[in-house]
């Protein structure tokens, strides 16, 4: 098992991941980050299927940070399919999406994302909302042992 904390980035704009790659160096912080560009490419990395298959590589993540808004799956269908996914219910979630839509954050919570987080537009903010997010997640997350509990749901 890897003992570094694993992020699992799913965006698809390739600026946000830069920027977001940016203030992580910035904020340096002890993380790994593996990038997906779209919801079925989560699902994919969760379940170590095609190129995500070496869990070495693609260690199974801490946290996984969603868009909302993102092409063949959106972040609300990929909350959807995890909370109904008994070996991935209990992944810690964040959503990070440019809406701020009361709409939007009632329906990801009612999905139950653990947290939601507008993408500010200036950078410094940027750094400030990773810094929230990851010093929350690196104090007080504990990880499940994921592949006891795959072993578990079959």
């Amino acid at each position: 098992m890897n003992d570094e904390f694993t992020v699992l980035l799913a965006e698809d704009d390739p600026n946000d991941r830069r920027l977001f790659q940016l203030a992580l160096r910035r904020n340096q912080k002890p993380i790994q980050v593996h990038e997906v560009a779209d919801g079925m490419e989560v699902i994919q990395y969760l379940k170590g299927e095609g190129k995500f298959a070496d869990r070495r590589k693609f260690p199974f993540p801490n946290l996984l940070i969603l868009d909302l808004k993102m092409p063949r799956m959106t972040g609300l269908e990929v909350l959807h399919w995890l909370r109904h996914k008994p070996e991935f219910a209990r992944l810690c979630t964040v959503m990070l999406s440019g809406s701020g839509l009361d709409k939007d954050v009632a329906e990801a919570y009612r999905l139950g994302v653990n947290s939601y987080f507008k993408k500010p537009n200036d950078f410094s903010h940027f750094i400030k909302v990773l810094n929230v997010i990851f010093d929350y997640w690196l104090l007080t997350e504990k990880s499940v042992d994921h592949e006891r509990q795959v072993t578990a749901y079959g």
